[in-house]
């Protein structure tokens, strides 16, 4: 987990300042009375160095409806905020506007002027106290920082930074105690993908066999590093699955896998072999077994961690398919992770989905999942477990939670349908982490 070089003792109410133009002229309130509350800093990137960051917009509006949704910029005030430091080094830290830092009662640095983030650094010891008198002109206002040496982005191939933890992902493949893991992905996040399957196979269960789909969309250079990361992995050519589509007397529907990557996607896990597989989108981390859904799968023929009730979608998607049933048994189907057992009806599947339009991806890909299955019999997975933050939040943020520990016992999290999804660069940081041996991983 990362470890934050200081924790914030305590915070001003914000005072008025006098300023010339862009530069503020009076001296720091250190008397202004103290706010019963402090911020509780989160993670972020600032440039290419991950910090620990207050921003101060944003706790002046909580709880406030600002105009169109703008945050409370306090534009002309100052606050005055007191660090304990943790950690003995080089504190890098970034302001926006201007600062003044006090050590132990003695001002280490003074920026007085209006400007965007701006990186500084001060010598502390752990134990020194921060005084930091932080004023706004206008727009936005942050405040972070950081050790020198420690949480700046990585420089290593990605490739080279799993290099560790393929040996002990070998290994678990000798010994596969479930069914084959299908992937696709545009491969514009190799490292994401790759920590979703190696955390898969050291987390979750090993696959008989673990099949990658969408290659026509990889880059070369992505593809070169994927095909190192994962030697062990099938790279399914786009071709052949298109060509079993035209196998099952389909050629619509696969000129429509051409033109929607969606469409592809359900046919990757539906139509193309092998027919028992765990399909998982490529911004999912597995960090606790898969017992109870492979448990499940043994008498089931889907099983799946849930979204929201898509019922209306679903029904007016595909009708055909649905029928009169009520309750939709799969109304909560979510396509980011699911246990399923296809194949049997495979041309009764392709021909029921080739003469249904195009419509919003949801609705066609797991929406053809869930009409497929709705008699069949599907077991929906505890949310508690396989988590979907963009319902239920993070405790900690996509980088401050603790991954290592599991503290909230997830056996999954799924990072589908956020705008803020964790990039490479945050996986490079996060993976040692995902990847920890810990007890209630597979022996």
């Amino acid at each position: 987990m990362l470890a934050p070089p200081f924790t914030v003792v305590q915070c001003s109410w914000p005072r008025a300042v006098e300023f010339d133009d862009r530069t503020w002229v009076s001296d720091p309130e250190l008397s202004a009375p103290q706010m019963p509350w402090v911020p509780q800093p989160t993670w972020r990137w600032l440039h290419d160095e991950l910090c620990w960051t207050i921003d101060w917009c944003q706790f002046f509006s909580d709880g406030v409806s600002t105009r169109r949704g703008r945050p409370g910029e306090m534009r002309g005030f100052h606050v005055i905020f007191e660090l304990l430091a943790t950690l003995d080094g080089q504190l890098v830290f970034w302001d926006d506007d201007g600062s003044v830092v006090r050590r132990n009662g003695r001002v280490v640095h003074a920026d007085r002027r209006a400007h965007r983030l701006l990186r500084h650094s001060l010598r502390v010891r752990a134990g020194d106290r921060l005084e930091v008198a932080q004023w706004q002109r206008r727009g936005g206002w942050l405040w972070g920082a950081r050790m020198r040496g420690a949480t700046a982005a990585p420089t290593a191939e990605p490739a080279d930074l799993l290099a560790s933890h393929l040996p002990r992902v070998q290994q678990r493949l000798r010994q596969p105690n479930g069914p084959a893991l299908k992937l696709f992905t545009h491969g514009r996040s190799p490292l994401r993908m790759t920590l979703a399957v190696y955390s898969c196979i050291l987390n979750g269960y090993s696959p008989v066999a673990v099949y990658l789909f969408g290659e026509h969309q990889w880059k070369p250079t992505d593809r070169s590093w994927i095909e190192r990361a994962l030697p062990f992995a099938k790279i399914v050519p786009t071709t052949d699955l298109l060509a079993r589509l035209q196998a099952l007397g389909q050629p619509l529907l696969a000129q429509r896998a051409t033109e929607h990557w969606y469409i592809m996607k359900a046919c990757s896990s539906l139509l193309y072999p092998p027919s028992e597989s765990c399909c998982m989108d490529d911004d999912v981390m597995v960090l606790g077994s898969f017992d109870d859904a492979l448990a499940a799968f043994k008498t089931h023929d889907l099983v799946f961690a849930p979204d929201m009730d898509h019922s209306d979608g679903y029904r007016a998607t595909w009708p055909q398919l649905i029928g009169d049933e009520y309750p939709l048994s799969t109304a909560h189907f979510n396509a980011g992770l699911y246990l399923v057992r296809g194949g049997r009806d495979a041309v009764a599947v392709a021909s029921a989905a080739a003469p249904t339009p195009p419509t919003l991806c949801h609705f066609w890909e797991q929406g053809l999942i869930a009409a497929t299955y709705a008699r069949k019999p599907i077991v929906q997975l505890p949310s508690s477990r396989y988590f979907y933050p963009v319902f239920d939040g993070l405790p900690g943020g996509i980088l401050g939670y603790d991954y290592a520990l599991n503290p909230c016992q997830f056996a999954s999290i799924h990072f589908g349908a956020m705008r803020g999804k964790p990039t490479d660069t945050d996986c490079a940081v996060l993976l040692d982490d995902v990847l920890a041996e810990r007890k209630e991983a597979m022996a």
